[in-house]
């Protein structure tokens, strides 16, 4: 990732916040724009299409039109021949998934402006054609028509109903069609993945990085599978990766081995429905271009748009038991930083019998809270303790609350530990990797690893 990539995109990281700390620079304040899934209609998988463009949205209207939409649709449906191997509406939601991660992952490895909105409508109308042409049946066309079977399955709801569409126009082309071959009769039900509203979640050690488990599966109970969430919440709170399993232990073990040694002992723990509030980080995790680094795994490419459609299918889910997601805060205003602020104050006159500076104190618990979900507020990972260095950073250097906050840092990184009760060697996993961080050094992988 280029330094000028990086640099746009921590500004634009930046602007999301505002901070009243006086050595913070000042931000013009454009915060997220939360999950809309008011348009998500009962009984209908597509939901409103106008209201739930999300992917148009974070595209932006009159854009120029990237040079790598050509060379990666026609990579797509080159390689969609692979979904003629599909057995199930899974397996073919599977594929579907990987296709476009790679292609997606492709173009953010060589810094192009994405533009997804822009790219799946295009991919929409490009395989449209090509399932038409040059004869319907053949295995050019054959493939294209199982991609939009599949996109039904793995896009938004607004990009399955442009999907849907597409097939529905594609009708009577396959119908008049002599292919020798006919459809499998799991086809139809690829655009209905269902959740069954069985979840189960999990948390690492330090509280930051979590796991969701719901169960899934197509009309008639067809290939019941698990759907993985990873989400990372050290920092922004972001994807990390995801999937379809076979079950939760399945599912489980592969988080476990994406996390690291701070998820080693985590067993899945299944949701109360009637207590959602673990469910809180879908509903905060940021599907948008703005926090994209340019770093984030191929795992994650592979999830990004399918992800969102199953946080809509569980909220649907939800709903039809008589629940719901939580509803979505704005993690960047009014906080509450007095109890905190308090709390580390009299911990620092307790174990250090010294008077702390109220403006660096202050100063530090305001970043560390910003942003955070709620009950992350304590975590004190290794990655998190990276991410908010970084931020500090970016204060003004010579400001006093600058100097006071960075010294204060190793004792907050201790009065966070004993507050969460971490075990010894996570808690000096945290500390070793603030003053790795500190001297210039990177955090140790197996610790929350950064696979996004």
């Amino acid at each position: 990732m280029s330094r000028n990539r990086r640099s746009n995109t921590k500004k634009q990281q930046g602007n999301k916040k505002r901070s009243g700390n006086p050595a913070s620079p000042k931000n013009i304040p454009t915060p997220r724009e939360p999950l809309d899934l008011s348009g998500l209609r009962a009984g209908n998988p597509f939901g409103d299409p106008s209201g739930l463009s999300f992917l148009q949205r974070l595209a932006g209207a009159g854009s120029a039109r990237p040079d790598w939409f050509g060379p990666s649709i026609e990579g797509i449906l080159d390689e969609a021949e692979v979904l003629l191997d599909a057995q199930g509406p899974r397996q073919l939601e599977d594929m579907t998934a990987r296709l476009l991660g790679a292609h997606v992952h492709k173009a953010v490895q060589d810094e192009h402006s994405l533009f997804l909105g822009n790219w799946v409508e295009e991919l929409i109308a490009v395989a449209e054609r090509r399932a038409r042409l040059p004869v319907a049946g053949a295995p050019g066309s054959r493939a294209a028509n199982l991609l939009l079977h599949g996109l039904t399955s793995v896009g938004s709801p607004a990009v399955a109903h442009m999907a849907d569409a597409a097939l529905s126009r594609l009708q009577p082309v396959v119908n008049g069609a002599d292919s020798g071959e006919d459809w499998p009769d799991w086809l139809n039900s690829a655009a209905k993945p269902l959740m069954t509203g069985d979840v189960w979640t999990m948390r690492d050690v330090y509280g930051s990085r979590l796991g969701v488990i719901a169960a899934t599966n197509y009309p008639n109970g067809a290939d019941p599978a698990v759907y993985l969430f990873d989400i990372d919440a050290c920092g922004f709170v972001v994807l990390a990766g995801g999937g379809t399993f076979d079950d939760v232990q399945q599912a489980a073990a592969a988080w476990r081995t994406a996390v690291g040694a701070a998820a080693a002992d985590c067993v899945p723990q299944p949701l109360d429905k009637a207590h959602t509030e673990a469910l809180r980080c879908l509903i905060e995790v940021d599907l948008s271009e703005i926090t994209i680094r340019g770093t984030e795994s191929r795992a994650v490419w592979d999830e990004w748009f399918r992800a969102l459609r199953r946080i809509h299918d569980l909220s649907d889910t939800l709903q039809r038991h008589g629940s719901s997601l939580p509803t979505p805060l704005n993690l960047y205003q009014d906080i509450d930083v007095t109890p905190t602020v308090e709390a580390f104050s009299a911990w620092l006159r307790q174990e250090h019998g010294e008077e702390p500076d109220p403006e660096a104190v202050e100063a530090l618990v305001g970043e560390w809270l910003e942003g955070a979900l709620p009950d992350t507020a304590d975590s004190v990972s290794p990655h998190r303790i990276e991410h908010q260095l970084g931020l500090i950073n970016d204060w003004i250097p010579d400001h006093p609350a600058t100097i006071g906050a960075k010294r204060l840092l190793p004792h907050w990184v201790r009065f966070l530990a004993q507050r969460a009760k971490l075990p010894d060697t996570a808690a000096a996993a945290a500390l070793a990797t603030l003053a790795t961080v500190s001297g210039g050094g990177h955090r140790a992988a197996e610790h929350c690893r950064d696979v996004h």
